[in-house]
């Protein structure tokens, strides 16, 4: 009798168990949307403020790790207010830019203003990302006569190659880069025949014909889930070439690096966001320790960052001070994929 009756109590708990995890489960993320908060900004320590009876003084205070600008800390909190459907009153910088006020709302009313302050002390490791990419030019003899120097590089890089030089891709591929297509589009600026004979022209008829032309150029590549544009000034300022473009991108999940000259047209962010597309602007630098510099705050302030050198002994001398840097800034160095 008492092992029947310990039976029914088990069951009953059981029962009772399994309906409590489904009532959490139900919880839906516009009722959790300050927890939510906390946790898509790292908040790694906070502080309530009771006693303040003043509207314009914050009343929680959460403290964030160094390695991003608070500029960025307050777009995730907008994406994420956001996603659990949410409202921002306002949001406003203070401390000189090292915290922010963020007054919001959302299914259970309006919380407290909240100050969301970075700590200098407290650094976390990948809160930022930096790509590097590096450019093998038509003339490039580095890659073939002396491909060693890429083996000091500690860390994981990008060898941007020219899908028209065959040569220099076969060379690639027995280095421990990840390679990147670079694909000539048309352009006036393109000097080289071999270029010319391969890009792919603003007279492309359809975006058939454009996806059939990408798989031809990319088949020579290994796991391909995005490319470059070689030149292209004049491809990129064609309005019906970007609308095919960018749905044949959609279509096959490719992110793109628009390597254009400056003040060109080009595949418009909003046009991206638009389609959903992973779509980044970037500019061949030389090589400098101030580029290195230039691109670390960039990487820090948004998130993510793309520094693009030519291959040259240059440029991997000067890489080889990198980890070091990124790493005391909390920015961890990733393929190119990543920071789409």
């Amino acid at each position: 009798m008492m092992n029947f009756f310990l039976k029914i109590c088990v069951s009953a708990t059981i029962l009772l168990f399994a309906e409590s995890q489904a009532q959490e489960a139900s919880i839906s993320d516009a009722l959790l949307i300050k927890n939510n908060l906390k946790l898509a900004l790292n908040v790694r320590g906070e502080r309530t403020n009771s006693q303040v009876k003043d509207t314009a003084v914050a009343k929680e205070i959460w403290f964030v790790p160094n390695g991003m600008s608070i500029q960025n800390y307050m777009l995730k909190a907008s994406r994420e207010i956001e996603r659990c459907k949410g409202r921002i009153h306002w949001m406003r910088e203070i401390r000189g830019g090292r915290a922010a006020l963020l007054k919001y709302e959302g299914e259970q009313g309006i919380y407290p203003l909240t100050e969301v302050r970075i700590i200098d002390t407290l650094w976390l490791p990948g809160s930022s990302k930096l790509a590097v990419i590096l450019a093998v030019r038509e003339g490039n003899t580095l890659l073939k006569n002396n491909p060693n120097l890429l083996e000091t590089l500690p860390f994981d890089y990008n060898l941007l190659v020219p899908s028209s030089r065959q040569e220099h891709l076969e060379a690639a591929k027995k280095t421990k880069a990840n390679i990147i297509p670079w694909v000539p589009m048309e352009s006036k600026e393109m000097v080289y025949a071999t270029e010319k004979k391969n890009r792919i022209s603003i007279s492309v008829a359809n975006e058939k014909e454009l996806s059939k032309r990408l798989d031809t150029l990319l088949k020579k590549y290994d796991n391909v889930t995005g490319f470059a544009a070689f030149y292209g000034e004049d491809f990129l300022a064609h309005q019906a070439s970007i609308e095919k473009l960018g749905n044949v991108l959609q279509a096959k999940n490719l992110w793109f690096l628009d390597l254009s000259l400056r003040g060109s047209a080009t595949l418009s962010l909003s046009e991206c966001k638009r389609k959903n597309l992973r779509c980044e602007k970037t500019y061949l630098d030389a090589e400098s320790e101030e580029s290195i510099k230039k691109t670390l705050r960039k990487a820090r302030k948004n998130g993510n960052a793309i520094l693009l050198f030519e291959l040259n002994e240059k440029s991997i001398e000067l890489l080889k001070k990198l980890p070091a840097e990124a790493e005391k800034q909390g920015t961890k160095l990733v393929l190119a994929g990543e920071v789409f």
